[in-house]
């Protein structure tokens, strides 16, 4: 209150408070949206009611304050006998003072008959008597000294139009929480109905993977079925047998290999120096210096005509001195001898070209590329029959948890019914309402 005196003690009247009886019911959640239509259209009848009460009180409590403002009105508070200045403030208070009374509260209220209406009444009530609060403040020293049989009735009644405003915030106030519990009660709702959608959900997802791990066992069953036919034919044997002499045979590379290698280190020195000093074309330029690097990929009857004229040009070269060599004689006896038994060389690698080429060409009585691949299929079933299981396990975790929540939610309903309508709503439902 604005007018400047302090506000009395407010009492609380006990009365009012009835002893609440709390009863017990059964319901299903199905019933729930209809109950919170009736409490909801139980708490604004009361609310009404209640108010309409108060509305009651403040037109009479205003009709005192217009009796208060008329009798001012009437009194000339010995203006007259005043300063001609203080005459004017005075005269000036007292008339905003009943002017503000009058335009506030000669209106009657609206009739309230709904729950609107009772929000328009607290409104209008809290802007009237505000207004007039501010205005004896405004004017509170005036009618203080010099309307003082005035400013006691003024102050205590606008005291019980607070009041009794007050009282009107605080039922309105009790209202809306008991409306925030109703929406919360609707939103818990709303989570059921959508955990219970997820759980569905779960379950079909669940059941496509157990469909899926069943269709990948098949084939995982096939494919093993295959793979083992497979190995267990002639042909896989004979296929094995195959790449096991081609590794033997492989013994017999390195070992041709190995003696080409040891005839050209002899004579590596001279091919090297004769790459930079010879007139010979570019392509014999590169089989020289592979000659002196790698002289078992080179040899080759395709080859030994080329490699002839390689040989003979680095013997005239080491013969002239344009290839420097420690011995010319042991140099010149190197080549030679490379050259006698190149034929030899060339014939001993075909031979085991040969023999390697055929070995590989039997390889085809057996796919073993087919092999790989089912293999192959197989380990990716394998993995996908894992990564399904690890999946369904995933799932099955959350559908425990949602389930888990379901259970929750009943009891935080069951609590905010309580909370809302003093009844002790116990929720039956079936094992089909939380999807188990």
């Amino acid at each position: 209150m604005v007018f400047g005196w302090g506000k009395k003690e407010q009492v609380v009247e006990e009365h009012r408070d009835k002893p609440v009886i709390s009863t017990h019911k059964e319901i299903t959640l199905e019933d729930i949206p209809s109950i919170i239509q009736d409490i909801t259209h139980l708490r604004q009848k009361t609310l009404i009611v209640e108010v309409k009460s108060f509305q009651k009180r403040i037109e009479s409590d205003s009709k005192i304050l217009l009796s208060i403002a008329d009798e001012l009105r009437k009194d000339d508070l010995k203006a007259d006998d005043m300063d001609p200045h203080l005459t004017i403030l005075v005269n000036k208070g007292k008339k905003e003072v009943i002017s503000s009374i009058q335009n506030e509260f000669r209106i009657k209220f609206a009739d309230i008959d709904s729950f609107d209406k009772v929000i328009d009444f607290q409104k209008n009530a809290s802007m009237r008597i505000k207004k007039v609060g501010n205005m004896l403040g405004k004017h509170s020293r005036v009618i203080h000294i010099f309307a003082k049989k005035y400013a006691k009735k003024l102050k205590d009644d606008l005291e019980i139009l607070t009041d009794d405003l007050t009282e009107i915030n605080t039922l309105i106030s009790n209202y809306n929480s008991n409306q925030e519990l109703l929406d919360d009660i609707k939103n818990s709702l709303n989570d059921f109905a959508d955990t219970k959608k997820g759980i569905s959900n779960h379950k079909t997802r669940k059941l496509q993977l157990g469909r899926s791990i069943e269709t990948e066992q098949h084939n995982e069953t096939d494919l093993k079925k295959y793979i083992d036919e497979m190995k267990s034919s002639s042909e896989y044997k004979e296929f094995q047998a195959i790449q096991q002499s081609i590794i033997s045979v492989s013994d017999e590379e390195k070992s041709v290999k190995k003696k080409i290698e040891e005839q050209f280190i002899k004579i590596s020195r001279p091919l090297n120096k004769y790459v930079y000093v010879s007139a010979l074309d570019k392509p014999l330029k590169i089989m020289t210096e592979n000659l002196a690097t790698s002289p078992y990929d080179v040899l080759s009857g395709t080859n030994m005509s080329d490699i002839t004229t390689i040989l003979n040009s680095v013997r005239s070269g080491v013969e002239s001195g344009s290839v420097s060599v420690k011995d010319v004689s042991k140099s010149k006896h190197a080549i030679n001898e490379i050259m006698d038994l190149l034929p030899q060389l060339i014939d001993q690698k075909n031979t085991f070209v040969e023999k390697k080429s055929k070995l590989i060409s039997d390889l085809t009585i057996f796919d073993n590329d087919k092999l790989s691949k089912s293999i192959s299929d197989l380990e990716k079933s394998t993995s996908n029959i894992s990564d399904m299981e690890s999946r369904m396990s995933l799932i099955q975790e959350q559908i425990d948890a949602s389930k888990s929540s379901l259970h929750g939610i009943i009891s935080k309903l069951e609590l905010n019914l309580k909370q809302a309508s003093s009844t002790h709503y116990k929720i039956s439902y079936t094992e089909n309402d939380i999807q188990i």
